[in-house]
């Protein structure tokens, strides 16, 4: 088995290179922005005609590469051209002037010859050598290398030449449009000339993409401002920015600066990667403002400063005049689109909205019209709302992090599916909240106060009673009420749903039964509770008390034998030996239990959450209700004589 060899499909290259390939104006500016990262400064194009049986040529006077050079450049896919050659170049040994910024990333701008035809020779020159190559491809094979000459030494000069040949590709773009692509990104250096067919191109070619401007320094005199706009955004701002020229000289890189982003941009990438600004200000000269390589100003100069936010004030404002239609046609849209929301508004509450989103267009240009229609039926619904901006109080207040996990709930839940177990937890919180507080102050009084919240409760004493089935029996209350009347047992008038006695308080909640119809025949599971005070160990007698209950039950007929019955009894402490469950027969089961082991429970079958989310506002809340059950009341002196 060959194990040393790749196999190619024949649409790799198509897939791999994309648009570079197809598209002729995306090839042209790939090679032209070669030759720039060449440094060089001289560029001649052969436009291709079938007319004249003529081929695509481009040559250049840059730097070239040597035999090693291309070898190594051609052959590695994905080359890092940073990585390789850095950001920048400095210009060949004959030619003066400052670094240039280095357009290449990948190394897939040598394939941009394959828009033209299906193969090209490369003449290169450098360092006193010379090889000519011819690249071709075929279905099986991305790129093929095939020397035809090489020269070691004594070849005078540098530069790159690429000559199409094989069978030429039909393109539809014409000599004036390449003119016009070509213009519109690399005008903004005066050393950087380029000709196609013989001829220069100049800003003559994008007069239809260019406007002038002029702006009055105060003090220090003129600016001239051309603005390029090639009305549809580049992949990247390479070849975009401001471009300042001083006496028909570049100073430095055109390119958008930190402080460009800041004062021109204001965060909009698809104007950065759209436009070009020739400043020409030639008045900086005699102000002393250029450095000596001319790559850049003096920051601490002055007239440099002065100069800078005035043409970064005046481009700022150039570009939002631009953009006017574009963002009256968002607003109109947006509008239109929640017309029907925002038409059921109060008139206050229907110029909030529209102002809203008048300011969002205007002053988040990032923004597109799908951003602007979400926010503004966002702020249409808080409108409609009852708590209405209380919401964006509440988000305010979080914490850049606590965003990312709203995300993260809100794309796995919906609002009204988090909300029902949101509350549901909040419940039981709230609840164990409400036991560790009261369970401290134990009294009689207060274990009265405790028995109605076992009725919501019961999911405490084990996963087998969280059925909502468990309901308050009142017709087993009244059988207890009635059998301890003599012995002072009472029902409370406002909870007539449990017997409260001299030393305990006791509920009982029933699960239904049904018959073979479907028909509900009785009680299926009785489950006692009986709350002691404090002070009263728990023994033998306190459980048989629930076994007399359960006794006169099924005395009255309210209990059937089959039934099966669960009794807690809770307190505070429990007699020695005594610890342990009693059972009467195979249905009766009497559980002697702490007030402290409910609580554990309840806290342990939620996961110890409680103590998690203690500092919850509802908890904080709850605190401060139950210090009037602590706390005793105050009493004035008049009341005490």
């Amino acid at each position: 088995m060959d194990k040393n060899s790749l196999f190619y499909d024949e649409r790799f290259l198509e897939t791999y290179a994309g648009s570079i390939i197809n598209d002729p104006p995306t090839a042209i500016i790939e090679l032209v922005a070669n030759t720039w990262d060449a440094y060089s400064t001289s560029v001649d194009i052969t436009w291709p005609s079938s007319k004249d049986n003529q081929f695509f040529e481009i040559e250049d006077n840059g730097h070239g590469m040597t035999r090693q050079e291309f070898q190594h450049i051609w052959r590695t896919f994905a080359y890092n051209r940073i990585a390789h050659g850095g950001q920048s170049v400095e210009p060949p040994s004959d030619i003066e002037g400052p670094p240039r910024q280095a357009f290449g990333r990948n190394g897939k701008g040598r394939f941009a010859s394959f828009c033209f035809a299906s193969e090209y020779l490369i003449t290169s020159r450098k360092d006193g050598q010379e090889f000519v190559c011819r690249v071709h491809r075929t279905d099986s094979n991305p790129l093929i290398l095939d020397e035809v000459s090489f020269t070691p030494h004594g070849v005078r000069g540098h530069g790159t030449k690429i000559v199409c040949r094989g069978v030429p590709r039909s393109i539809r773009l014409t000599e004036e449009k390449a003119r016009e692509i070509i213009g519109s990104r690399f005008l903004a250096n005066p050393a950087f000339k380029v000709s196609i067919n013989g001829r220069p191109i100049t800003f003559n070619d994008i007069n239809d993409l260019i406007a002038k401007r002029r702006v009055d320094i105060e003090g220090l005199g003129s600016v001239e401002i051309l603005q390029i706009d090639t009305k549809k955004s580049d992949k990247t701002t390479s070849q975009h920015g401001i471009a300042w020229w001083v006496q028909g000289r570049a100073v430095g890189s055109c390119k958008w600066s930190g402080s460009d982003y800041e004062r021109v941009l204001d965060g909009r990438t698809s104007e950065a990667k759209r436009f070009t600004f020739i400043v020409k200000a030639d008045f900086l000269n005699e102000k002393d403002a250029i450095l000596e390589d001319w790559s850049g100003f003096r920051e601490d100069n002055i007239a440099w400063r002065t100069t800078r936010e005035a043409v970064q004030d005046r481009i700022r404002e150039i570009i939002h005049e631009i953009g006017r239609v574009g963002r009256e046609q968002t607003k109109s849209s947006v509008i239109e689109k929640h017309s029907n929301s925002i038409n059921r508004l109060s008139l206050e509450s229907k110029q909030r909205v529209t102002n809203f989103i008048d300011e969002v267009v205007e002053n988040c240009p990032n923004f597109g019209e799908a951003e602007v229609s979400q926010l503004a039926g966002i702020l249409t619904k808080l409108e409609q709302s009852q708590t209405r901006y209380g919401l964006l109080e509440l988000l305010h207040s979080c914490e850049p992090s606590d965003y990312d996990k709203l995300h993260e709930i809100l794309s796995q839940w919906t609002i009204g599916m988090a909300k029902v177990v949101l509350d549901e937890i909040q419940t039981r919180l709230k609840l164990i909240n409400e036991l560790r507080i009261k369970t401290k102050q134990v009294g009689i009084d207060e274990v009265h106060e405790l028995q109605p919240l076992f009725e919501r409760g019961l999911w405490m004493f084990g996963p087998q009673f969280e059925s909502i089935e468990y309901t308050s029996n009142v017709g087993m209350t009244k059988v207890i009420q009635k059998l301890f009347r003599k012995t002072k047992g009472k029902g409370s008038r406002s909870r007539p749903d449990f017997v409260a006695l001299p030393n305990s308080s006791v509920a009982f909640y029933g699960r239904p039964s049904f018959d073979e119809e479907f028909e509900q025949d009785g009680i299926d599971h009785v489950v006692i509770v009986d709350l002691k005070t404090t002070g009263l160990p728990l023994g033998s007698a306190e459980k048989n008390q629930i076994w007399g209950y359960v006794k006169e039950l099924r005395a009255r007929g309210v209990l059937k034998d089959h039934a099966q019955v669960s009794g807690f009894v809770l307190g505070d402490t429990i007699a020695p030996g005594e610890a342990e469950p009693t059972t009467q027969g195979e249905m009766v089961k009497i559980v002697p239990m702490l007030y402290g082991t409910i609580l554990a429970r309840a806290e342990k079958r939620l996961l110890n959450l409680h103590e998690r989310v203690k500092d919850a506002p509802f908890l904080a809340e709850q605190h401060e209700e139950l210090k009037r059950f602590v706390e005793p009341l105050p009493v004035r002196q008049n009341e005490m004589i």
